[in-house]
């Protein structure tokens, strides 16, 4: 009876890692799928045309989270591995002259910070997440002057701050998505899609409207946004299926600059300045990646940034953004 039992849970337990390596390497092969074609760099530099571009760029970073580089760099290839590292979630703010706002990404709220951050701190041994005002919360009245979103790709953390910004709303909220992001997504983006598809407006009561109305872009090349002048999509893939990379000319009068939010394409500026991947067992089992198409995205952005003066903005590098001269939002600016 006990060797049947015995038997019987070996046979469970090796059918469920065949169905779980089958699985994962389907959600490979569909990030692997997608590569649309990057544009040339001196197409980037062209599209960098005076107009009616954001006159302001601003950050509200919603949390933070120190742990050492290892947990997000190949510690193998990393040639600085004892240089200090803080994760952050932020969401960027876009300002037009006609004061409508366009965020990148939306970052998390309190409760989605301590839950995404508690066993970041287990596994990694880093410090305990510092969750920091949601995105709707650092806005304020300039809530209602935000006209759309777009995301660098659907992870929770980018996207959870969504429901606060929804709530109270009496209108739609635009996002703009490639057809990957909007209709391939796998098991680590899903719930952020689903979130997207369900938020309400108003109350976010059962009987109010949706709050997300999507807008499709094309994929392949330097994609505008259609009523926000100044600023592209480029579909990465890579990380996500729907991974892409925001571009913006922003006039701020201080000479204008053309910034690339990279999203995850990595977790640090040095996986571009060195050409190193995250850890293989994140990329392999936790977030499947591309390793081939990963390694072209990182190239093509450091082409960008040392060859077209493009500035990188790498999401959960809060040491790098600090660096950068972005302001935060609500602060003044710099002469």
């Amino acid at each position: 009876m006990l060797r049947r039992a015995v038997i019987g849970a070996s046979i469970a337990l090796g059918a469920a890692v065949v169905v779980a390596a089958v699985s994962l390497a389907v959600v490979h092969a569909g990030v692997r799928r997608e590569r649309a074609p990057l544009p040339a760099r001196m197409d980037v530099v062209a599209a960098a045309q005076p107009g009616d571009n954001p006159v302001r760029l601003s950050v509200a970073n919603t949390a933070r989270q120190a742990m050492p580089r290892s947990a997000v760099l190949d510690s193998a290839l990393d040639p600085k591995p004892q240089e200090p590292y803080v994760m952050s979630h932020p969401s960027f703010v876009l300002e037009w002259s006609d004061g409508k706002i366009l965020l990148v990404d939306v970052g998390m709220d309190r409760e989605g910070a301590l839950h995404f951050g508690r066993p970041i701190e287990l596994l990694s041994g880093g410090s305990a997440i510092e969750p920091l005002a949601s995105a709707a919360a650092q806005l304020g009245a300039a809530a209602e002057r935000v006209e759309a979103v777009v995301f660098t790709h659907l992870h929770q953390d980018h996207v959870g701050g969504v429901t606060e910004l929804c709530r109270g709303r009496t209108r739609p909220l635009r996002v703009f998505m490639t057809e990957a992001q909007d209709q391939r997504p796998n098991y680590t983006t899903r719930p952020g899609r689903e979130l997207l598809a369900g938020v309400r407006r108003g109350a976010q009561r059962e009987g109010d409207a949706a709050c997300v109305e999507g807008v499709a872009i094309a994929s392949g090349g330097l994609r505008p946004l259609p009523g926000f002048p100044g600023v592209f999509v480029i579909a990465a893939g890579g990380h996500t299926p729907g991974s892409q990379i925001v571009l913006a000319n922003v006039d701020d009068g201080a000479g204008p600059k053309q910034v690339a939010f990279t999203g995850d394409i990595v977790n640090s500026v040095a996986g571009i300045d060195f050409d190193v991947p995250k850890p293989w067992l994140y990329r392999l089992l936790v977030v499947p990646e591309a390793d081939e198409r990963q390694g072209e995205l990182r190239r093509f952005l450091r082409d960008l940034r040392d060859r077209g003066h493009v500035a990188l903005v790498v999401s959960h590098d809060w040491l790098a953004v600090a660096a950068s001269g972005i302001r935060k939002l609500g602060e003044p600016a710099r002469p």
